[in-house]
């Protein structure tokens, strides 16, 4: 079993989170953490209440920024071997990630949705040269 956290500065992964039920529906095991707000003022205690509240579970922990505060609170965390930390996540990453099938290898499906987030991310002044509005 998979658990997943979506860990972002501020309300980023509320957002994120509001889009991808909008998108995907409820997701039962995605927990996000609004870091360096109010309700989570640091994020450590809250990664590492997470990890522990499952013994059992892999645990995906998605970060907004590689080398942020976030990521490397996460990064902390990396000594259990249940837990795999991505950072630089977007809606694309997140969502590849939380519908991949249960039964495929955590670290290859977080692989396949890096890979995948990456393509989607494009400049499309360029691109829309190359279409004709008859493609859409």
């Amino acid at each position: 079993m998979r658990k997943y956290v979506l860990a972002t500065h501020g309300k980023m992964a509320e957002g994120m989170l509001t889009t991808i039920e909008m998108l995907a529906g409820a997701q039962e095991n995605l927990t996000c953490i609004n870091a360096y707000t109010d309700e989570c003022p640091d994020p450590l205690p809250e990664l590492k209440r997470i990890v522990e509240a499952d013994s059992e579970a892999e645990i995906v922990i998605m970060t907004d920024l590689l080398g942020g505060s976030v990521n490397n609170n996460a990064s902390a965390l990396l000594s259990d071997p249940r837990i795999h930390v991505v950072a630089g996540v977007n809606l694309a990453a997140v969502i590849g990630i939380l519908l991949s099938a249960e039964d495929q290898d955590t670290a290859s499906v977080i692989e396949s949705a890096v890979a995948e987030a990456k393509d989607m991310m494009v400049y499309c002044n360029t691109v829309n040269a190359t279409y004709d509005d008859d493609d859409f």
